[in-house]
């Protein structure tokens, strides 16, 4: 699967690495929003707030084409077009006054991440192989979580200038586009098709259909703690908004150190990686149920991100190891479920709490536990039935 005859230097890897700040960085400027307001007193509300959030539908969009566009137009070359159109969507607010083509460019962004998101897979797998590409996922999802943190400093600190220059900070990819063309490798296209059978297509079908089911309900379940931790904190009377702020982050830190530790633990735990996620997140529902004490909470705040940070590398790492064409399509449905059940978190969560007639934030994470417990359970018969199967074979 892997190229031999690539050099795989410390250039190269940080280089395709970096690609990866920008991922999950379009949240970056949602601290912009009340200061963009008052620039557009005539623009309604509710569009200034879409600045935020636009960008994801835009990747969903774009994800769903990305390998075609590579494919005729070459896939570093499709690289370079999104990080390209990431830079240029930073000088908008610079160059024009104009709210539409300032709204435009932000879909711009988004188009830019969702072109070359996907692809950055591609790179990893046909550079790396095995035990190398899975370390090497694993770091793509701790640059990943750097990268929003990075770029939402940066974004601070240049909006004490002006909200306009605050939105340079996404110029970095063009550093990232020089880096990137000049040490990462060029994937060429394979002139020999792999032929599968029509059994293996089928199972295979079924393999990314269930994971994704299983990514939207683990997503719905993590992106409670975003949603909900403010309100939970208030409501046990042992924190602010503050306090919800830094779990966050905590979160974000446990993920940093599961992008890390992610290639060690799937070479040691294998497929029971995932029941080893599932049981930290449990872990994480309960204790935000149970605990009264701050410390405590920002203890379970990193371990839920460090748990659902071992869950979603895992399933690219999964997908990747396959042939190119069917890792291609999984990795870009996986984008694609990742990034809906992110947009919809908030409707999922409050249809959830509708139809258990749930009246407080803790019973909430107590019903996730109790959801996790189920599938932890129905994961691991799946699993040991297998395992004796194979046995008797």
């Amino acid at each position: 699967m892997a190229t031999n005859h690539v050099t795989k230097n410390g250039l190269t890897k940080g280089s395709l690495l970096s690609a990866s700040l920008f991922v999950v960085s379009g949240g970056a400027i949602a601290g912009n929003i009340p200061t963009i307001a008052t620039s557009y007193p005539e623009v309604n509300k509710v569009l200034i707030e879409l600045i935020t959030t636009i960008p994801s539908l835009f990747i969903v969009l774009t994800v769903a084409f990305s390998y075609k566009i590579a494919k005729k137009i070459g896939y570093k070359q499709t690289v370079s077009l999104g990080l390209l159109f990431v830079g240029l969507s930073s000088l908008a607010p610079l160059l024009t006054n104009s709210f539409t083509l300032f709204f435009i460019s932000r879909m711009v962004f988004g188009i830019g991440i969702g072109l070359f998101n996907p692809l950055l897979y591609r790179f990893s797998s046909e550079i790396y192989s095995n035990n190398q590409l899975s370390t090497m996922i694993g770091l793509q999802s701790t640059f990943e979580g750097i990268g929003g943190m990075l770029l939402t400093f940066l974004v601070g600190q240049l909006l004490k200038i002006d909200w306009q220059v605050s939105f340079l900070a996404y110029a970095l990819a063009f550093l990232v586009l020089i880096l990137f063309n000049k040490y990462v490798p060029d994937i060429k296209k394979e002139e020999i098709i792999q032929q599968k059978s029509l059994d293996k297509s089928i199972k295979q079908s079924k393999n990314i259909l269930l994971s994704i089911l299983l990514l939207v309900v683990v997503v719905t379940i993590y992106m409670s703690i975003t949603i909900k931790i403010t309100r939970l904190l208030i409501e046990k009377g042992i924190g602010n908004a503050t306090d919800g702020s830094n779990m966050i982050a905590l979160v974000g830190l446990g993920a940093m150190l599961a992008g890390i530790c992610f290639g060690g633990l799937l070479e040691k735990f294998r497929e029971w990686v995932v029941i080893l996620s599932f049981t930290g997140l449990a872990i994480s529902m309960l204790g935000f149920y149970e605990s009264s004490q701050l410390l405590f909470m920002g203890i379970y705040s990193i371990l839920c991100g460090f748990s659902f940070r071992l869950f979603i590398p895992y399933l690219f790492n999964l997908f990747n190891q396959i042939g190119h064409d069917e890792s291609e399509k999984s990795t870009s449905l996986l984008l694609i479920g990742f990034n809906i059940a992110v947009a919809l978190a908030p409707i999922s969560l409050s249809v959830l709490e509708s139809s258990l007639s749930i009246k407080d934030e803790s019973t909430l994470f107590l019903v996730e536990f109790y959801i996790l417990i189920c599938l932890i359970l129905v994961i691991t018969s799946i699993k040991l039935v297998s395992l004796k199967k194979r046995k008797e074979d």
